[in-house]
């Protein structure tokens, strides 16, 4: 009997504290810093400017939502900063905005992704549902889906792009997900943004949704998020693969027409992030092999690359050419999404290294050397650049030239190049009619690199471009910023295909005070330009009418 009293007391203390535990109040310590008053604890502050009306209303108002969060789950890291100059709201890693945005739904979903980490607005829409115990759309998904993709990265997070009714299924689809997960004990994995396709599989057959395009992207299903911020739209990852985040003005999407094929739409952005992330992964892979010495010692460097920003321009007008990356300031401006890998390059072989104290202070013609190789070489975007310049060159017409100042004998120096270009193709087994047999292979892929940069140095010679070609009076290494901007890619490939990638590779890292090309390749800055031109001519047939 006695025995029997002592299980029972137990069973009471156990479950008292379990209760406690679950009702346990989240208690957070206040101080008064610099025009503001702090409240917080090891995992939590919550910072309100003095110049918020109401401050401990504001105060109670957030500490009640983050109550509701801590008790499904301890909250593990946490900052909210409001005040009155946070008029947009800033979302990436601490939440900055005013006493507006804290009135939100999307407010409360940030104090969800921020509380555990997660990245992913399919699981903070259906965490949502379940803590603040909103409604859901009922919907029949085996109808809706019958003739569209799954996406967990869909029309719930390109509002812009949308309609209200794509919106609200999608996002009934995320609240029926996590609750089907929650149920089948998976709220660990939920959390740590570790959701698999086999998590989901017996749920999809029980909605009659067909997951295979879920499973094309899969990728993208634990690392991504999409929000409207103001005028911006802002698609944000995870750094591990591929860290960026891209804003896309809505004030541009807005002018044009209303979309109403939103899928049409996400697969599009879901593809160009697919591709910039197997570029990278390609990339990485081809310097491993390519150049192992070089990839073994810098192998932490390479695979912590900083989150990046990339800028999108539909204006012609606003960059000059595809892209371009301004050294220290962690965005890739781009205009032609094709040149993303090219200037990714750019970003990894300066940004990750100066992130980690390594010195880099290369001339100009190996930075932009390294990014043409690598991108040429290895990437899928510099494939589908073959395939259009080539499409472009054997379809050429004269015509298209109608609108420029060019003489008649310009138009005929034009016309006798494009001409030769397909000769050259031809005579070195570029199969113009098969040019996805074509980029399957690096040296062909190089060698088309090469002839196409000539090409447009011919082309402006016979536009009577100026150029700057100069020789190297001095010889030292940066003497070859003096060479011709398309003229030098062919230099460097040269240089890449005699001395071997990773030697090429080093000079990112190299001291060039004094440092002269005898002393790396064994010749003169001059004997090497006439060594590379015997190259090209051994090489590449029929070169010699483009040089």
């Amino acid at each position: 009997m006695k025995a029997r009293k002592i299980i029972l007391l137990l069973i009471i203390a156990i479950f008292l504290i379990g209760c406690s535990e679950k009702n346990e109040k989240i208690q957070l310590i206040e101080t008064n810093a610099e025009s503001s008053t702090i409240y917080q604890n090891d995992n939590i502050k919550i910072k309100i400017a003095d110049n918020i009306d109401e401050k401990e209303t504001i105060y109670t108002s957030i500490l009640n939502e983050i109550q509701k969060i801590g008790e499904f789950s301890p909250i593990e890291n946490l900052e909210v900063q409001i005040s009155k100059q946070y008029l947009v709201p800033n979302i990436d890693k601490i939440i900055k905005c005013d006493t507006k945005f804290i009135e939100t739904e999307e407010f409360k979903k940030e104090l969800i992704k921020k509380s555990y980490g997660i990245y992913d607005n399919w699981i903070s829409e259906g965490l949502y549902a379940k803590l603040f115990d909103t409604e859901k759309s009922e919907v029949d998904f085996a109808k809706y889906y019958a003739n569209r993709n799954f996406s967990l990265f869909g029309a719930r997070f390109f509002e812009s792009f949308v309609t209200k009714e794509e919106v609200e299924n999608v996002k009934a689809a995320s609240i029926d997900l996590v609750k089907y997960l929650l149920e089948n004990n998976k709220k660990e994995e939920i959390i740590k943004n570790n959701i698999n396709i086999s998590d989901i599989k017996e749920w999809a057959k029980e909605k009659n949704i067909d997951l295979s395009y879920q499973n094309e992207i899969q990728s993208l299903m634990n690392r991504m998020e999409a929000y409207r911020v103001a005028d911006k739209f802002i698609i944000n990852t995870r750094e591990e693969v591929n860290g960026f985040k891209i804003d896309i003005s809505i004030a541009e999407i807005e002018a044009g027409d209303e979309i109403t094929e939103q899928y049409d739409t996400a697969e599009k952005i879901e593809k160009i992030i697919l591709r910039f992330d197997r570029d990278i992964e390609a990339i990485k892979r081809g310097i491993e092999k390519d150049a192992p010495k070089f990839y073994t010692e810098y192998k932490e460097v390479l695979n912590n690359v900083p989150k990046v920003e990339y800028i999108f321009y539909t204006n012609a007008n606003q960059i000059a050419d595809g892209g371009y990356v301004l050294q220290g300031d962690g965005k890739i401006n781009l205009r032609d999404m094709i040149v993303q890998a090219h200037e990714y390059c750019h970003f990894l072989f300066h940004s990750a290294f100066t992130e980690n104290d390594i010195a880099i202070n290369k001339p100009s013609w190996i930075d932009e050397g390294i990014a043409n190789y690598l991108d040429a070489a290895y990437s899928e975007a510099y494939a589908e650049l073959v395939e259009d310049s080539i499409t472009y060159i054997v379809n050429f017409e004269i015509s298209e030239l109608a609108s420029e100042e060019l003489t008649e004998n310009e138009r005929r120096e034009i016309k006798k190049l494009r001409t030769e270009e397909v000769k050259i193709f031809i005579e070195n087994d570029i199969d113009i009619n098969n040019i996805n047999e074509v980029v399957k292979y690096k040296n062909k892929k190089v060698l088309e690199n090469h002839l196409r940069v000539l090409s447009k140095v011919k082309f402006n010679q016979i536009l009577d471009s100026k150029s700057n070609d100069g020789s190297a009076p001095l010889d030292l290494m940066t003497e070859g910023d003096s060479m011709d901007y398309h003229k030098n890619f062919s230099f460097f490939n040269y240089l890449v295909e005699e001395y071997g990638l990773g030697k090429m590779l080093y000079l990112n890292v190299a001291d060039f005070n004094g440092l002269t090309y005898k002393e790396v390749f064994g010749k003169t800055f001059n004997e090497l330009r006439v060594d590379w031109m015997n190259y090209l001519k051994e090489n590449i047939k029929g070169i010699e009418s483009i040089l």
